[in-house]
């Protein structure tokens, strides 16, 4: 008999003990989501020696942020450099065929005054022959 109250005891010790493990996780789970929501998180030993590497990660990802926007700019400025010397790259070049053409009637110029007809001011007039 006494073996039998003992096993009693032992019984429900046993189910109380798997009743608390069935609801010891879901405490933690609320423990550890109130310690998160409520900041004791960042007061644990192990977060607050990590805070160097912390804030140098914070420190890397402002320098990639910034480091991106100044990429954009700077490639923005080469195009629209690029696009600026396309204009005087053109422009030369009308320029120089002007100055081509122009060197051209010169030298037509001069060519007819070493002859002795030379270029007329207006407009073109008939020759008369003689009888």
């Amino acid at each position: 008999m006494e073996q039998e109250q003992q096993q009693d005891i032992q019984e429900p010790s046993r189910q109380d003990e798997e009743r608390k493990d069935s609801q010891e996780p879901e405490r933690k789970r609320r423990n550890w989501l109130s310690r998160i929501l409520g900041g004791e998180v960042l007061q644990s030993r192990a977060v607050v020696k990590q805070i160097p590497l912390i804030l140098l990660l914070c420190f890397y990802a402002i320098v990639l942020v910034y480091n991106r926007y100044k990429v954009e700019d700077l490639t923005k400025a080469k195009a629209e450099a690029q696009e600026r010397n396309n204009y005087l790259r053109e422009a030369r070049i009308e320029l120089q065929k002007r100055y081509q053409e122009s060197i051209k009637i010169s030298q037509i110029a001069e060519m007819l005054d070493s002859t002795g007809i030379g270029i007329t001011a207006g407009p073109p007039y008939e020759l008369k022959a003689e009888d």
